[in-house]
């Protein structure tokens, strides 16, 4: 778990903490990353990981991702749950979606009131992050660096990664995401 201060927070990224919320954040795919944040009146507590299920069998694999996600879910105010994005491949896209899906009801049937489905970009936008070009690292790759330079926050999992700046969307005032 990783303690941030609410000051550190607005600081870095000009937005005030909302104190006393917990938020859930999904980046959802075959290797899911997640992060839980829960604030109070000074510091934001950060718990995070990933669920990885390994199998071409899709109903498996989905299955698995239920049961898995079932407990992470529980006790939230919010979820942000990444949209899911078609590139290229459109069973990708598909799996995506359905991933998504499983997140966004499992969050329903717990309770959670407020549930966002929200593009990456715009998740790394509403926190200011842009990225400066870097020869031979994607565009994802730089705004996490920079993500990780401006926090000091210790993660090396791109989807964790991915997961907390979702999560982080949703402790913050003036939030204009729309659901």
């Amino acid at each position: 778990m990783i303690k941030i201060s609410n000051k550190k927070i607005q600081k870095i990224f000009g937005k005030a903490v909302i104190p006393n919320i917990k938020v859930l954040g999904v980046d959802g795919a075959s290797r899911s990353g997640w992060c839980k944040i829960k604030t109070d009146k000074t510091n934001c507590y950060l718990d995070y990981g990933f669920i990885d299920v390994k199998s071409s069998d899709k109903i498996f694999k989905y299955n698995q991702i239920i049961n898995l996600f079932q407990d992470i879910v529980k006790d939230n105010d919010v979820a942000i749950i990444e949209e899911a994005y078609y590139k290229r491949n459109l069973k990708v896209f598909q799996m995506l979606s359905r991933i998504s899906a499983i997140v966004y009801t499992l969050s329903h049937l717990a309770g959670i009131n407020c549930k966002m489905f929200v593009l990456a970009t715009t998740a790394r936008n509403y926190l200011g992050l842009q990225g400066k070009a870097e020869q031979g690292k994607t565009k994802k790759e730089v705004i996490q660096k920079e993500f990780l330079e401006k926090t000091k926050i210790k993660v090396t999992d791109n989807d964790v990664v991915d997961a907390i700046i979702l999560a982080l969307n949703g402790t913050l005032k003036e939030n204009t995401l729309e659901i």
